[in-house]
C-alpha cells in the first residue's frame, strides 16, 4: 500500500514540476491601457492621467540614439491625424540626457500631443515584452488595445489601426 501511494505521489510531483507556465504577454491578457509612470525630462513623475480623453493613444517604445526609431517618429509626426485624435507616449529606459537631446532634435515642445518619459521601472518592457525596436502599441478611445506593431510601422498600417 505505501509503494502504490509513493508511486502516485512521485507521478504527481512531476506532473507538476513539468507543466508549463502561461507565458503570453500582459497586454494580450488585459487589452487595456496598462496603468504607467514615467520621468519627463524634468524628473517628475506622470502617468496615464497626463492623456486627454476621447482620443487614440499610441505607445511608442524606443531608443533615442536609434535611427530606425527617429525615422518611425517623423512619420508619425508627419500624419495629420495623428496629431487630431492621438496621444502619444515616447517610452525610453535611456538616460534623461539622452531623451532631452532627442526631444530637442526633433522639437518636440511644438507637439502638445507628444509625451516623453524614461521608463526608469521598465513597466512598458514587461508588459509589451518587445523583441526589437521601434514598438508601438496602439489603443483606441475607448483604451482598449487594437495593434501592437513591433519594428517599423508604414503609414497605411497606423491610418488603419486609428480607425479602429
Amino acid at each position: 500500500m505505501k509503494k502504490i501511494f509513493l508511486l502516485f505521489f512521485v507521478l504527481g510531483s512531476s506532473i507538476t514540476a513539468f507543466s508549463q507556465y502561461d507565458t503570453t504577454a500582459p497586454y494580450l491578457k488585459t487589452k487595456m491601457l496598462p496603468a504607467f509612470s514615467l520621468l519627463n525630462l524634468d524628473s517628475v513623475a506622470f502617468t496615464q492621467t497626463v492623456l486627454k480623453e476621447n482620443k487614440n493613444t499610441i505607445i511608442m517604445l524606443f531608443n533615442p540614439e536609434c535611427e530606425h526609431c527617429q525615422k518611425q517618429l517623423q512619420l508619425l509626426l508627419s500624419i495629420p491625424e495623428v496629431a487630431q485624435s492621438t496621444e502619444l507616449v515616447l517610452s525610453s529606459i535611456e538616460t534623461l540626457e539622452k531623451n532631452r537631446i532627442f526631444y530637442n532634435k526633433f522639437h518636440l515642445e511644438n507637439y502638445p500631443f507628444v509625451h516623453l518619459g524614461k521608463d526608469f521601472r521598465y513597466i512598458f518592457g514587461a508588459y509589451f515584452q518587445p523583441t526589437t525596436i521601434p514598438v508601438l502599441a496602439f489603443y483606441n478611445k475607448r483604451n482598449g488595445f487594437v495593434l501592437l506593431n513591433q519594428g517599423n510601422a508604414t503609414k497605411k498600417t497606423i491610418l488603419k489601426a486609428l480607425k479602429n
